[in-house]
């Protein structure tokens, strides 16, 4: 009877040894979190991430709200990444993360087999989560380092990242659609037709949201623009009834991608007063196919990495919403921002045009627009000086 107590005290002795072992094993420090000032996006949605070794690791986990099934198989410890139909549900809220904290920390091996769309890859333990590389992601889409912004972005659903894809500028931008019927700013598709006619193929609009949350092509909420408008948001289906000056056609995003998909060769320039980096999600999520054709303006510098993330290529640095005039007339600086970014260009208010400024963005190689230059012979001064083109409100 002793020895059988003996026995199965060694028995038990050894089973946990043994699971002492493998759990030492499993644990074993591998790495340590390094600081890192790169930032991870998924769909043009930012993502915690921790510096391994040179490469952005992500918490597998945390793929359930960026649009991706993360099924655990706890008897063959296995973890199962695959991408779902739903799309991103419940992004993390970056605010609440404190990405100080992801320095230093141990990085440990792991029993756990982790697979990608079918494939095995590595995969690391931090304080109790499966890790993978960010990069592992690309078997689901694209993905691109941006040093400039150091930042490192997987499209799954959007336009694939390229380069800059409007390579030829124009000397005018015409702005808000153009001029139809003597009437400005009317983002109509008559006016849109009209500046196409006359040759034009880059083309500033203006969006709102519509009170349903749609992009619509509409400067303000103003009875200026129509009778059946007043200071308040409508939905995108009342929208679609509203005569612009009480005789042209409203557009949305829908009808404006459908005009740009039969006029080919047009590039839209966005004005987005509010909510920029928000609408332009929603086009690129709901109008892939125009994305390498949208020339989005961001108004803060912080706006272009999440631009950027959602795949947008050319994009331009509009001065104006900067917080202070010394902030637009830093031309050294924000010449050095588009330059470092492969900005498409920069553009400013003429008030800012004074010695020195256009000569700043030609020596960074950073082409610059004026806006808004109606009066012709401005317009050829300005392009005689040195400066790329203007917008203008004229199509000639």
């Amino acid at each position: 009877m002793k020895r059988a107590k003996h026995y199965l005290f060694c028995a038990l002795l050894v089973t946990v040894c043994f699971a002492l072992t493998v759990s030492a094993m499993a644990l074993r420090v591998v790495d340590r979190v390094l600081a890192t000032d790169i930032r991870a996006f998924i769909d043009g949605y930012e993502i915690p991430s921790y510096n391994i070794s040179d490469r952005l690791g992500i918490v597998a986990e945390d793929l359930r709200g960026y649009g991706f099934d993360v099924a655990w198989d706890g008897e063959a410890r296995t973890l199962s990444i695959t991408q779902n139909p739903w799309g991103i549900t419940s992004p993390v809220d970056m605010s609440t993360v404190d990405t100080k904290k992801n320095t230093s920390l141990p990085v440990y091996e792991t029993d756990i087999v982790t697979y990608v769309n079918g494939e095995q890859v590595d995969s690391f333990n931090i304080g109790g989560y499966t890790i993978i590389y960010l990069r592992e992601l690309a078997r689901f889409g694209t993905c691109m380092y941006d040093h400039g912004c150091a930042a490192s972005m997987v499209s799954t659903k959007y336009h694939s990242f390229s380069k800059t894809t409007l390579t030829e500028l124009p000397k005018t931008i015409i702005h808000a659609g153009g001029e139809i019927g003597g009437m400005l700013g009317s983002n109509s598709l008559e006016a849109l037709e009209c500046t196409y006619a006359k040759g034009y193929r880059v083309i500033e609009i203006d969006f709102v949201q519509s009170s349903d949350g749609f992009p619509v092509c509409l400067h303000d909420w103003s009875k200026y623009y129509s009778s059946a408008l007043s200071s308040e948001p409508i939905t995108k289906a009342e929208f679609k009834n509203v005569r612009i000056f009480d005789k042209y056609t409203s557009m949305d995003i829908d009808s404006l991608a459908s005009w740009m998909m039969s006029h080919k060769d047009v590039y839209i320039v966005t004005d987005i007063k509010e909510n920029n980096v928000e609408v332009l999600r929603q086009i690129a999520k709901m109008h892939p196919e125009i994305v390498s054709r949208i020339a989005p303006q961001i108004y803060q510098y912080s706006e272009y990495v999440p631009v950027r993330a959602l795949g947008y290529s050319n994009i331009i640095l509009t001065l104006y919403q900067l917080p202070t005039y010394n902030d637009k007339a830093n031309t050294a600086y924000n010449s050095d921002f588009a330059a470092k970014r492969g900005l498409l260009a920069v553009t400013a208010d003429k008030t800012l045009f004074k010695e020195g400024f256009v000569e700043t963005y030609i020596s960074a190689g950073v082409p610059l627009y004026l806006h808004t230059v109606n009066d012709e012979a401005e317009q050829n001064a300005y392009l005689a000086s040195g400066v790329t083109g203007v917008y203008t409100d004229y199509a000639k």
